[in-house]
This record gives structure tokens, C-alpha cells and sequence, in this order.
């Protein structure tokens, strides 16, 4: 059984690239913890079979990059809804390893984005509360008032 290419240290990568070259060659399968690929199920820790083959794979990777950027419409139905991770591949049907790294780092800022901004309306929520129950505090005292001048004029 071929060692793991998810364990290989870097020095092992320089070293043994050749070996290497061969596994990931015609990649069949891609690692679920890391994304890497390869062409056995042994030589991945944790494999899953990819749906697409050779070189349709290749393909494929410029039209997610272009076609996951946001256009602007907040109703646009080809983007997951907010909190779901672009990165599951699940809006297109693709395993993590094809998507291309400019989707990852959008993907993080979105939600990075997305949390700033519930935070935002969580801490906007509470503002407007503690504004209520001051303004209804005000109106009662205010009430008070009156009555107290209207008591002392009579």
C-alpha cells in the first residue's frame, strides 16, 4: 500500500515528485479533509470519488471562478444562501477540489461579510430597544409632570 499523499511532508514532496506525478496523473478520487487528488483510493486519507474525469474537469474550473462572483442581485438564484459555504460545491454539483482558490478566498470574505453584518443588526436590534424603553420612560415622567402642574394650578 502507497503511503498517503496527504502525509507527505514537503522535503518528501521535492523528493519523490516523479512518484507523485504518476499518482495524480489521471485523478479519479479527491480527498475530502484536504482536496487533493489522485488516481487510487490509497493514496488519499479520507477519498471520494469525483463525478467528472480528465480533462472535462480542467474545463470546468474558469467557469466556477466566473460564475460564483456575485452580480449583484441579492436574488440571484445560482448563489447559496448567506451562512452556506460557497466551498461545498453544492450550488454546482462539484467536489472542493475542483474549485479554484479565488472562490475560496471569496467564499471567506463573504461569510466573514455576512457575520459583520449580523453582528451589525444584532447590536442595531438592541440600540433601537434600549431607545424604546427610554422614550416610554421619558413619557411617563413627562405624564407625571403634568399631572403634578395641573394639581398644583388647581
Amino acid at each position: 500500500m502507497t503511503r498517503s499523499l496527504c502525509k507527505y511532508r514537503r522535503s518528501e514532496i521535492s523528493e519523490k515528485l516523479d512518484s507523485i506525478a504518476d499518482l495524480v496523473s489521471a485523478p479519479q478520487y479527491v480527498c475530502r479533509s484536504c482536496a487533493r487528488v489522485a488516481n487510487g483510493k490509497s493514496s488519499l486519507c479520507k477519498p471520494g470519488r469525483l463525478p467528472v474525469q480528465g480533462k472535462q474537469a480542467a474545463a470546468i474550473i474558469p467557469a466556477v471562478t466566473v460564475a460564483s462572483a456575485p452580480s449583484g442581485s441579492a436574488q440571484d438564484a445560482s448563489l447559496p444562501p448567506v451562512g452556506e459555504r460557497l466551498e461545498s460545491g453544492a450550488m454546482l454539483g462539484l467536489p472542493v477540489g475542483l474549485l479554484s482558490v479565488s472562490v475560496r478566498k471569496l467564499d471567506k470574505k463573504l461569510r466573514k461579510l455576512a457575520k459583520k453584518k449580523r453582528k451589525c443588526l444584532k447590536k442595531n436590534g438592541k440600540y433601537h430597544k434600549k431607545a424604546e424603553k427610554y422614550r416610554k420612560k421619558a413619557e411617563k415622567v413627562q405624564r407625571q409632570f403634568d399631572k403634578l402642574i395641573y394639581q398644583a394650578s388647581a
